[in-house]
């Protein structure tokens, strides 16, 4: 194991994703192969500085007496507070639910040929806002919006984006942020 994500992720409006269309690896119910977006959504990067991005990023496994569930969480900072961002980013997060793809450093490249880079979370129960505090003077976030999305109860351990290869799926996800 190699600890860690990269600085780049991919934020969806769950609503967004052509559920229908999706399609998953042949034998695997964890990798997903294409997650097609209705027409005219876009997914959008989220980039995060610093030496460990995503700080505070985690997921919990529970097992229960009817079955387990997983519980994952994706901490991010806005770093911004202008009338779009606050229009068209935070108010989303009031009663959204998203999926958020994160590169994990640790990339399979020679093992799986990159199935393991890209992991999906929120694909299950999507992910919701936890809470978000913003501290104008705080060192940490500079005075942006720490953002801390949940996602309960999903099924699976993890889940991955995996359109066969490690450049195939930067492309697919290239594409998805560039729909219009």
């Amino acid at each position: 194991m190699v600890q860690g994500v990269e600085r780049k992720g991919w934020i969806i409006n769950r609503k967004d994703v052509d559920f229908a269309n999706v399609e998953f690896v042949d034998g695997s119910t964890n990798q997903v192969s294409a997650l097609p977006l209705l027409t005219g959504k876009k997914a959008y990067t989220i980039e995060q500085y610093g030496t460990t991005p995503f700080t505070g990023s985690s997921t919990v496994l529970t097992p229960g007496t009817y079955g387990g569930s997983v519980t994952n969480n994706i901490s991010f900072v806005v770093p911004n507070n202008s009338p779009a961002v606050a229009e068209n980013i935070l108010d989303a997060f009031l009663d959204g639910e998203f999926i958020v793809i994160l590169e994990n450093k640790q990339k399979g490249l020679q093992s799986d040929n990159g199935a393991s880079a890209f992991q999906i979370f929120g694909y299950w129960q999507g992910l919701t806002l936890a809470e978000s505090t913003r501290e104008f003077y705080s060192d940490e976030t500079r005075g942006g919006y720490p953002i801390s999305l949940t996602e309960t109860n999903a099924p699976k351990s993890a889940m991955f984006l995996n359109a066969g290869t490690y450049e195939g799926t930067r492309t697919l996800l290239n594409t998805m942020t560039n729909n219009n």
